[in-house]
């Protein structure tokens, strides 16, 4: 029980008492805002059915009072002209003292403290409005007054502890009654209480959160200031695919069907081109060797091309803004076109790029065996004296023909493509770094959440329809323009890339975690960022160690059993039957001629194709090669890496400068094997023996050429066995398999790397020494804590300050 004492009266907050003590002269006893339930007699009812309480404040002289502010966005307080009440009835424990007691009217959100108080046990008569107690039923109540206001208050304090603040409480409690209302006595209460009329009931507006009334800044796409040349022109394409480079290739292929189209006409009208001189004049180097051997140009002209096609199209397809919405995740940017047609571009709805992909397959599979077998010897008459000459086979040549016109059209419908088009580029997109540039503002990227680790980052991603280009904010809060890949109208998808500069520095200095330590718990696949089945899961097919001990097992017999048919007992020298009909038809047409020159040059180009597989997927892995080194890597040797554009040669002679000794040698191989097809397809042909018997003997010298070369290829799966560093997470044949290794990575929120205008630009940024660093930079691929302050796989600066470094597993040089 509480002191009687004069009190003054304010409404009580919804939200938790302060206590706050000041010198005054009342009873630190006396309490401050006290709840009673109104009775539910009529006097105390409002018309609407709500119920109005009255508080009473007691005051007691030579006293400290507890006061309780309540709070200001809640609480109003309007006190009553103080009138003189005496109490009838007081405690018998205390004698009757003068007091004073002020009364106010409570707001209705006390009205809310009814259904609390039913839960802790406390109701109300219905009858007579007298509580009923249920946790307290053992208590004895002090006589002659009603302490259940003083518990209901406690209760109802202590239910309110942690609520919200409802704006809709500070709007009633606004409805307050006005001094001139008349006091009434409530006797079950055992004080007055107003008998107001009561005030018109406002309709209450439904909830709003704050922030859902102010529109997430979107992506809006802009065209750049004419002239500016902070905003170059993206329409930059690959020197291989504007119309000088393009034109040049269609110029050979041309010249190619001219000499075809030539031979076929002339071989008709003049029974043969040429005299057939024996096997070891230049004649036979040129009918034999020669079409196969420009062949093979022609088909090394076309990989740079298709490479270069490769590599752009996807910014391509986006900057055209086409609604095709699976460019990241199902256009490859790796060349896949060697050994099987690539579709993809088709389905992606670059039928031109589709048709000249296709026709640059056709041509590099079955174009040079064909050439191979595009002379044969026959025999004429001529003025009456028979003499073997050679001569062009029209079917052969025909077909020739048609290949290569499809290729002119493929070449020139490149011509036509990107004659003037919208690449959306500022420069080559050949390396890693030219890769950040590009999506560092990406509001793309929160759809790559944990996909490092996911076998198929396609799947993982839900499709899009992206745009490439310059981008600026709808909410006009950021007006500038800036560069990117995007979805338009998306929002925001990396805030700290567009906040201030000062808030994101903030940010980023709180994190500061050791990656080797810290574990991530309660996110799908986090666990598996430190398992070494999920780091090491994925190499190419034909790269992967089973499929390399097949290769090197099945070339190896067939290298030692091509070895002893042929020197064993001279089985090649002294030649073999043809067992097909030798004798050329009215068009040049020989069987076996055929046979013995097709088949050994189209199994020669499919060593040839094969290897070209491996040396693309050798130049793309070269940079996470050299980023999973235990100490990281420089940007030159790893973020600037370009082999995979380079032409041949030049990446034999990039990887040697660098120390990419596997790199360069398959880089080599990769050009050198084109000597097997061409030396097969030439080296075979049928001749008369005594007797008139007729056997395939082949030209020795050239076929101890063909054995070397089958040697040196054969050794040269050795050098593909795929070490540790090798193998990744996922593939990286797609935007989105790469973009999955940086898409927290903070080197995208470096302000150094922050929106270069050329790749002179970029690469003096990543060579320079960052300022407050005193050694050149190093990155690596491994376990780093993201900008979302948890550890992700991928790509970053190996060491940061306030950081623990990169965890890198691969600890050995393999």
């Amino acid at each position: 029980m509480l002191a009687p004492g004069n009190v003054s009266l304010r409404t009580v907050s919804s939200s938790r008492p302060q206590l706050f003590r000041t010198e005054s002269q009342q009873s630190a006893a006396a309490s401050d805002d006290y709840y009673s339930l109104s009775s539910q007699t009529p006097t105390s009812r409002s018309a609407s059915g709500g119920s109005r309480t009255t508080v009473v404040r007691y005051a007691t002289p030579n006293s400290h009072p507890v006061s309780r502010t309540s709070s200001p966005a809640v609480s109003r307080t309007l006190l009553a002209p103080p009138t003189a009440v005496r109490r009838t009835e007081h405690s018998p424990m205390r004698p009757p003292e003068p007091r004073e007691t002020f009364v106010t009217q409570i707001d209705s959100a006390s009205q809310s403290s009814e259904s609390r108080n039913a839960q802790l046990g406390l109701s109300m008569d219905g009858a007579g409005g007298e509580p009923v107690r249920d946790s307290y039923a053992g208590r004895e109540p002090t006589p002659g007054m009603d302490d259940s206001p003083y518990i209901r208050f406690a209760i109802n304090q202590l239910t309110r502890e942690g609520e919200e603040d409802d704006p809709r409480r500070s709007e009633e409690s606004g409805y307050e009654s006005t001094p001139a209302e008349r006091l009434v006595w409530d006797g079950s209460l055992g004080h007055f209480v107003r008998a107001v009329t009561p005030a018109p009931q406002q309709q209450l507006l439904p909830e709003r959160d704050p922030q859902a009334s102010v529109d997430p800044e979107a992506f809006v796409a802009v065209e750049p200031p004419e002239g500016n040349l902070i905003y170059p022109a993206l329409d930059f394409v690959p020197a291989v695919l504007r119309p000088w480079a393009l034109g040049l290739a269609i110029f050979c292929v041309l010249l190619m069907i001219a000499g075809i189209a030539f031979s076929n006409a002339w071989s008709e009208d003049h029974q043969g081109i040429w005299g057939y001189d024996g096997r070891t004049g230049a004649r036979y180097f040129v009918v034999q060797f020669l079409p196969q051997t420009l062949g093979i140009i022609i088909s090394i002209l076309t990989f740079v091309i298709q490479a270069a096609v490769y590599r752009i199209m996807p910014f391509a397809i986006m900057a055209s803004e086409r609604p095709y919405k699976k460019v990241l995740q199902g256009l490859p940017i790796v060349p896949k076109n060697f050994l099987l047609p690539d579709f993809s571009h088709f389905i992606h709805g670059e039928a031109v790029i589709g048709f000249s992909i296709f026709a640059i397959w056709l041509s590099n599979f079955i174009a040079v065996p064909l050439l191979s077998c595009f002379f044969q010897a026959k025999w004429y008459v001529i003025d009456g004296e028979g003499t073997w000459r050679w001569d062009a086979v029209r079917a052969v040549g025909w077909t020739l023909i048609a290949i290569y016109g499809l290729l002119a059209l493929g070449l020139l419908s490149l011509m036509l493509r990107f004659l003037r088009t919208w690449s959306g580029l500022m420069w080559d997109p050949v390396c890693i770094a030219d890769l950040i540039t590009v999506i560092q503002r990406s509001n793309v990227l929160p759809d790559f959440e944990y996909t490092e680790t996911v076998t198929d980052v396609g799947e993982a991603l839900k499709p899009r329809t992206l745009r490439l280009g310059y981008w600026q904010l709808s909410q006009g809060r950021h007006p500038e323009i800036f560069y990117g890949m995007g979805e338009a109208g998306g929002t925001v998808g990396n805030p700290s890339l567009h906040i201030s500069p000062r808030i994101r520095r903030e940010q980023l200095s709180k994190v500061s975690f050791d990656a080797e330590k810290q574990s991530m718990t309660g996110k799908d696949g986090a666990e598996e960022l430190y398992s070494p089945t999920v780091r090491y899961r994925w190499a190419p097919w034909f790269l992967r160690k089973p499929a390399v001990i097949a290769w090197t097992v099945v070339i190896c017999a067939l290298f030692i059993a091509f070895v002893v048919v042929s020197f064993v007992n001279e089985g090649v020298a002294e030649g073999f039957p043809p067992h097909l009909s030798t004798r050329p038809s009215s068009t040049a047409f020989s069987s076996s001629n055929f046979l013995y020159s097709f088949i050994p040059a189209l199994i020669g180009n499919f060593l040839f194709l094969a290897w070209q597989h491996i040396d693309i997927y050798f130049r793309a892995l070269q940079p996470y090669v050299m980023l999973s080194s235990p100490e990281g890597a420089t940007a030159e040797q790893s973020l600037l890496l370009a082999y995979p554009s380079l032409l041949p040669f030049e990446v034999t002679i990039a990887a040697l400068a660098n120390k990419h000794y596997k790199v360069a040698w398959i880089s080599l191989i990769s050009i050198v094997s084109c000597a097997i097809p061409i030396l097969a397809g030439g080296d075979f042909i049928a001749l008369t023996y005594e007797e008139n018997t007729i056997k395939i003997t082949p030209l020795m010298s050239a076929f101890y050429a063909i054995v070397a070369f089958c040697a040196v290829y054969m050794v040269s799966f050795l050098a593909i066995w795929p070490g540790r560093r090798r193998y990744l997470p996922h593939d990286i044949s797609t935007l989105a398999d790469q973009i999955s290794f940086l898409y927290q990575s903070p080197m995208l929120s470096d302000k150094l790397l922050r929106e270069p205008r050329s790749k002179t630009d970029l690469v003096t940024r990543l060579v320079i020494t960052p300022p407050g660093d005193k050694d050149y930079p190093r990155y690596g691929f491994g376990i780093y804590v993201g900008r979302d302050g948890r550890e992700h796989l991928g790509i970053d600066r190996f060491s940061r300050p306030g950081r623990a470094d990169m965890l890198i597993t691969t600890n050995s040089m393999k």
